[in-house]
């Protein structure tokens, strides 16, 4: 798509908004064209034949934004959907459910688009112009991204504030649903859900038997996940291990660590090494996959158990019973959704942390509180294995 856009306009221009009549519509019409109010109106939902979706939010974000990828998914269930974003991000929708393509945010000329009054590269104000609907994510409904997409496209323009006011205290996904149901859509589910292929499911079965990891074992398998995109969102690492020692010990599990960028240097020396007392055979590190392989590999596992972290809302969007282990963040906006998903967390005087607070904190006093014991305790509320002794494990419900 984008080679043959650049092969027909070379260079940049800078293009008028055309008169559309009643297809240039202003907030309240886009409403009534969503209801379907108004007859004299050529474009309604089952009219909509391409449907683009800009989020150029991180993993955390894209997940809690599911839902409302649901409801225009099967609201405009004519249309071929397009997200542009991160790749890396989206290829866990792309093809599955959500999204029919995915195309890179960092394109050249993209950076055009930031710039007010410049002229704006052709070939992407083609594609633009394109969609009948573009939904598009952003701090600011009437920015600059957004007033050259109004330049260069006939669509009808969505905008999406992609978080609440600080001062809401309302969860993420629910402002999105809220901020969707303004324009006349219906939402009706609020937990996020990720679709993963038999091909996915498959390439994560072979890649554990590879590992060594038979089918039962995976499937009472825990996975750790000690990161984060923040070092100050890190539950201490020790306690991880002693997770890991509590789940060998008890239950012979095997322990599935998943590592990221900048957990690979340390961790496996803390957890694999001999001062551990770990055994080596119990443990498995994951590292260097792609989110979708992630996800293939931990999908059928019992239980997950991280940080607050994009990782910890995939797996809880996967369907994995989940404890989520929350410091200075505010766990009432940005905690996962799930039908077993548990935050643990411990309320001290000074959280949550505004983004001031959390970039002068020196000490997260408010993960250092909590224990290996207030995690198992929580794990017990999952109800997904007998702690108190009896069966090993109950069976997955």
């Amino acid at each position: 798509m984008w080679r043959g856009f650049r092969e027909r306009m070379r260079g940049s221009l800078s293009l008028e908004r055309r008169d559309l009549g009643n297809l240039v519509l202003q907030p309240l019409e886009a409403y009534s064209l969503m209801k379907g109010r108004d007859p004299s109106l050529s474009i309604n939902p089952g009219r909509v034949r391409s449907l683009l979706v800009i989020h150029q939010g991180a993993l955390g974000d894209f997940i809690l934004a599911l839902p409302l990828l649901k409801v225009l998914r099967e609201t405009c269930s004519n249309a071929k959907l397009v997200l542009m974003g991160f790749p890396r991000i989206l290829e866990l929708v792309n093809q599955r459910f959500y999204a029919d393509q995915v195309l890179s945010i960092d394109q050249k000329g993209m950076a055009s688009f930031f710039v007010q009054g410049g002229n704006l590269d052709g070939p992407l104000s083609q594609f633009f112009n394109s969609f009948d609907l573009l939904v598009v994510f952003g701090k600011d409904r009437d920015g600059t991204f957004m007033g050259n997409l109004k330049r260069v496209s006939a669509g009808v323009m969505l905008p999406i504030t992609s978080f609440p006011p600080w001062t809401d205290r309302v969860h993420l996904t629910d402002h999105l649903l809220r901020e969707l149901r303004s324009y006349g859509f219906s939402p009706t589910e609020s937990i996020p859900k990720l679709f993963l292929t038999e091909g996915d499911r498959a390439w994560g079965r072979d890649f554990c038997m590879r590992k060594g990891l038979t089918d039962e074992e995976r499937s009472q398998a825990i996975v750790l996940h000690p990161g984060s995109g923040s070092r100050r969102k890190v539950w201490p690492l020790e306690r991880f291990v002693e997770l890991a020692h509590y789940f060998v010990n008890r239950f012979d599990s095997r322990i599935l660590v998943v590592l990221g960028p900048a957990e690979e240097s340390g961790v496996p020396k803390l957890f694999g090494g001999s001062e551990s007392g770990l055994d080596p055979r119990r443990l498995f590190f994951i590292k260097d996959l792609s989110l979708v392989q992630v996800g293939s590999v931990i999908q059928g596992c019992r239980l997950f158990i991280g940080n607050d972290s994009g990782l910890t809302h995939m797996a809880a969007a996967l369907g994995l019973p989940t404890i989520a282990i929350f410091g200075p963040t505010d766990h009432r906006i940005w905690s996962p959704r799930g039908e077993k998903a548990v935050v643990v967390r411990k309320e001290m005087p000074c959280s949550p942390c505004s983004q001031e607070r959390f970039l002068r904190c020196e000490r997260a006093e408010c993960l250092e509180e909590v224990r290996v014991k207030d995690v198992v305790e929580a794990i017990g509320r999952l109800d997904i294995f007998d702690l108190e002794g009896g069966e090993k494990w109950k069976r997955r419900r």
